[in-house]
């Protein structure tokens, strides 16, 4: 056997008894708290993408959702930017997070103000100002990605399976041995189906699911990922954008949704007229 061989068959022990302790993690409830000061805390959306299970945060910011080391945690809220983390072996001995979200600023560009004297008559005044050609990255021979736009585990998946330089790409092999490839393409199969998912739970007004669908304005995503996630015949209804279709199946699974929140012990009513 060739030392390059013998190399490449080493790596591959060593990173495939490491994934293999990684993915044997026991599962822990995880106390966590957003500690934002300037948020509605209530009602804040925490996802585990590697389990598939989610929760709402309670009044006071706090929340509980079952974990394991690696799994990867997706918070979300109004007007801050959604975020995800991966669950250390340090949060699984603590049993206990915080999270400080960071709020969604729009930033606009820069205004120069340069020392071009200008009379107030637009068109004088355009001929004067000599605008410069945006850098074009083509025309100095770089490469140009013509593609959709990636999404954040998209990226990370085309980095895990083409880097590396050479005629091997010894990072991409590495990953694929590993099982961190596998698991990079099931957090972009995740994140393409929650895309779906809030696409089809918008086809519905909150009003609806709260006064005819009776599901609290506190569950109502938690309601659309029980009937559309991982949910073919659902999510093909709802891309119908046949409204009687979709609250005719809406109807049918209301009833089985709170039986089902019931039997998990967990009190689903309502506190106002709003469902609040």
């Amino acid at each position: 056997m060739s030392k390059t061989a013998f190399l490449y068959c080493f790596i591959a022990l060593c990173v495939s008894s490491a994934a293999g302790s990684l993915f044997a993690q026991e599962t822990v409830m995880l106390e966590g708290k957003v500690v934002n000061d300037s948020i509605e805390h209530e009602y804040l959306h925490i996802l585990n993408l590697s389990l598939q299970k989610g929760t709402v945060t309670r009044e006071n910011g706090d929340f509980t959702i079952p974990v394991r080391s690696g799994d990867t945690l997706y918070i979300s809220a109004v007007q801050f930017k959604h975020q995800e983390l991966v669950v250390s072996a340090e949060i699984v001995n603590r049993k206990y997070l915080e999270v400080k979200l960071e709020p969604e600023v729009t930033e606009l560009e820069d205004v120069q103000i340069s020392n071009i004297e200008l009379n107030g008559r637009l068109g004088d005044d355009m001929n004067r100002i000599k605008l410069e050609k945006p850098f074009d990255p083509a025309e100095a021979g770089l490469p140009v990605y013509k593609g959709p736009i990636l999404t954040q585990e998209e990226r990370r998946l085309y980095t895990a399976t083409h880097s590396g330089a050479g005629i091997i790409p010894v990072d991409a092999v590495i990953n694929a041995i590993s099982g961190r490839t596998k698991m990079l393409k099931e957090q972009v199969r995740i994140s393409n189906m929650e895309r779906r998912v809030q696409k089809a739970r918008n086809l519905v007004s909150d009003t609806t699911y709260i006064r005819q669908l009776q599901i609290p304005a506190r569950y109502i995503d938690d309601f659309a990922h029980y009937v559309y996630f991982d949910k073919p015949e659902a999510l093909a209804i709802a891309a119908t954008q046949n409204p009687l279709s979709i609250l005719e199946m809406l109807l049918k699974q209301a009833p089985a949704y709170l039986q089902h929140k019931s039997e998990e012990g967990v009190e689903v009513n309502f506190k106002d007229k709003d469902g609040q």
